[in-house]
């Protein structure tokens, strides 16, 4: 075959023929980045591409302030390197964009997936979108816990919200950045907030207790509660986590742990956890224990939260949740390469398991591709795939 093959002019025909053949998201980035013309069938096909999400690692490569994509379905690292600038902290991902905060507080979205190494950061609205800072008198820099998209940017230029958890009390701000020059900040007595999530047209928050708060977008109301039926005890766990299962139901995963010490060393280790299923009962709302997900499996972690058919992706564990430790989004990506200790607080990732009740560890000196740092985020493929450079 000639080495001068015009792969680029192939028939549009043939190249869907051949999309339709590629077995995981990863091969439609590759197609994708391959050029313009193939660049441009992807994008066309994106509907199908984004039916096939799947859960991703964001780790750092070799290179300071250098990160890639790493696919737990494929289990290697993709070649897809970007980069982020270093003073910047990841603080969430949500709708497939990263979202930073600099030492000024202003919050950055930034499409990983358009994102190319040695490309400058500019203002193009599909790659990097700058927010004002987040200025409340009560915030600490280290202490903005969420940040969560109601939609994404690309699709819903005009019409998506973004709402965040801060301060020691986990207070709670939002901004529309379509009309809003500010965030907007709500003061509130609920309990310390431990979740927050986008579900089915509403901002959904959950507090230590287990009660639930929800936000109407529409007309930006707030403080309203679902009443919930206090039949189990919820507050003897430490971490609560609020994730929308594969056929639309809103879960509730609890997450146990406990301290334990190596000399002057300490490690806050998953023993347990539970889910539960929110249902309008007669009294109102409840939680309903599930003792088994069944296909499902969970990946759950404070900067993200998702969940996927484990049989449509080879390697991954039905019946199970996936857990990153919640100290990585404490820390700065920088500061992994010179200070150990924010290596030791990566010791509580790994996978528990619903009908043995068992936590299995990732060990950092055996996978250093899963647990290469301690800021990793799982994120779902965009409707702006990675462009050919």
């Amino acid at each position: 075959m000639s080495m001068n093959s015009d792969w680029a002019g192939l028939p549009s025909e043939l190249v869907d023929l051949i999309l339709q053949r590629l077995a995981s998201v990863s091969d439609y980035f590759r197609f994708g980045a391959t050029c313009t013309a193939w660049h441009d069938v992807v994008t066309e096909n994106i509907n199908y591409l984004l039916s096939q999400k799947h859960p991703m690692l964001i780790v750092p490569l070799n290179t300071q302030d250098v990160w890639s994509l790493y696919s737990i379905k494929d289990n290697k690292l993709l070649p897809l390197p970007f980069q982020v600038p270093y003073v910047d902290r990841f603080v969430g991902s949500s709708n497939g964009w990263l979202v930073t905060v600099d030492d000024d507080l202003v919050v950055r979205l930034l499409n990983p997936l358009c994102l190319v190494l040695g490309k400058q950061i500019d203002h193009d609205p599909n790659i990097h979108i700058t927010l004002p800072p987040l200025d409340p008198p009560c915030c600490v820099f280290n202490q903005i816990r969420k940040v969560i998209l109601s939609a994404n940017p690309t699709s819903s230029p005009d019409d998506y919200m973004i709402m965040a958890i801060f301060s020691a009390d986990h207070h709670v701000a939002y901004i529309k950045p379509n009309r809003d020059k500010e965030w907007t900040y709500v003061n509130h007595n609920w309990g310390v907030l431990h979740d927050l999530i986008y579900y089915r047209d509403r901002y959904y928050a959950i507090d230590y207790k287990g009660e639930i708060i929800y936000f109407n977008v529409a007309d930006r109301s707030f403080f309203k509660y679902l009443s919930i039926n206090h039949n189990v005890d919820l507050e003897n766990f430490e971490m609560k986590y609020l994730v929308e299962s594969p056929i639309g139901e809103l879960l509730l995963v609890e997450r146990i742990k406990m301290w334990h010490w190596h000399g002057d060393v300490g490690y806050n280790n998953t023993e347990g956890a539970k889910v539960w299923n929110l249902k309008l009962a007669s009294e109102g709302w409840e939680w309903r224990e599930v003792k088994n997900i069944g296909d499902y499996a969970l990946f759950v972690g404070d900067n993200n939260s998702l969940s996927v058919v484990a049989s449509d992706f080879c390697g991954c564990q039905s019946n199970c949740i996936y857990f990153i430790d919640d100290y990585e989004n404490l820390l700065f990506p920088s500061m992994v390469l010179e200070n150990s200790y924010a290596l030791k607080n990566t010791k509580d990732v790994g996978v528990y398991n619903m009908e043995t009740r068992s936590f299995t560890s990732y060990d950092i000196a055996k996978d250093d591709v899963w647990l290469a740092d301690t800021t990793k985020l799982r994120i779902v493929p965009s409707s702006v795939v990675y462009k050919p450079v």
